[in-house]
């Protein structure tokens, strides 16, 4: 006798168990569905989508504008562009990280001619110019 109580209650809990875990269909026939087409009603929790990089399109700036000077790393060092030889700052470097985003955004936009840092004031907006600056401070300088 005791074997069958046990027997029902397991039973039921995994019936139970299993009821809550499965998909609901319904048939709608009000007037919002007038079609009368199936409303599934699901217990899965929505799964978080991957962040969007905000810093996207200042990474492509970075690549296609800034790499071949100062590097993939933001090291800088020396390089030859257009047939000039330039010194690029690393980013890393203590003076570079204590220089004001105001500043950094100044040398992007009208450049630093006598370094050989061109402007960017006619290729990038304002926004771009400030996005990038975050992307040097972010990746290179870990702010």
């Amino acid at each position: 006798m005791n074997f069958i109580k046990i027997g029902l209650i397991l039973l039921t809990a995994a019936l139970f168990a299993f009821a809550c875990n499965q998909n609901r269909t319904t048939t709608d026939t009000n007037t919002a569905n007038p079609t009368n087409t199936a409303v599934v009603v699901t217990n899965a929790v929505p799964q978080p989508s991957a962040p969007l990089d905000e810093l996207a399109a200042a990474r492509k700036h970075y690549s296609e504008l800034c790499v071949k000077c100062h590097k993939e790393d933001g090291i800088g060092g020396i390089s030859e562009v257009d047939g000039k030889r330039i010194k690029s700052p690393n980013f890393t470097s203590a003076r570079m990280i204590k220089d004001d985003d105001a500043d950094w955004i100044e040398a992007l936009h009208n450049g630093i001619p006598e370094d050989g840092m061109p402007a960017f004031k006619d290729k990038l907006s304002e926004q771009e110019i400030k996005d990038l600056v975050k992307l040097i401070r972010k990746d290179f300088q870990g702010k």
